[in-house]
């Protein structure tokens, strides 16, 4: 919802676009623990076998991390950069597309990063904390929040 202000003064008439503040959700790292091991739980519950987990940078690295040394697995960090519609990659040669790799991100919200990276590992499996977006299935995720536009404050965000 963006809120439009007209503001006139003696030089002339003014146009603001003002966004409204966005509501925060802290998370904690007692949740953070909380999502990872719901996924390992799902993923050795469906007995997926995970040789290599790609934590994609920033949001997936913690989390990417915790999975991979609870599924004794190799672990990749991936740099993938989608703000300002600006891709950015690295590693990713490394990224086999295979279904015993497992991509871990924090959150799906836009789904561009997950669609981004879908075309060149089609067959890779899929981990988030949080999924915000209903018509994105993802094979492993803690929590849903369909629709949900609250900022997700993760504990590595703090300054």
């Amino acid at each position: 919802m963006e809120i439009k202000l007209e503001l006139n003064m003696n030089i002339g008439k003014k146009h603001f676009t003002v966004e409204p503040e966005i509501e925060t959700v802290p998370i904690t790292w007692q949740e953070v623990d909380d999502c990872v091991r719901t996924i390992v739980g799902k993923i050795n519950f469906d007995g997926t076998k995970i040789k290599t987990v790609v934590g994609l940078s920033r949001g997936g690295l913690v989390p990417g991390v915790m999975i991979s040394h609870q599924l004794n697995a190799k672990f990749v960090p991936v740099v993938w950069q989608t703000r300002d519609d600006n891709i950015q990659w690295t590693n990713m040669i490394q990224v086999h597309d295979s279904e015993d790799v497992l991509i871990v991100d924090d959150l799906i919200d836009s789904g561009r990063t997950y669609e981004q990276i879908k075309v060149h590992a089609p067959k890779a499996k899929w981990a988030v904390m949080y999924n915000k977006r209903p018509d994105i299935k993802v094979d492993f995720v803690a929590g849903n929040l369909y629709n949900d536009n609250r900022w997700l404050d993760f504990p590595w965000e703090k300054q």
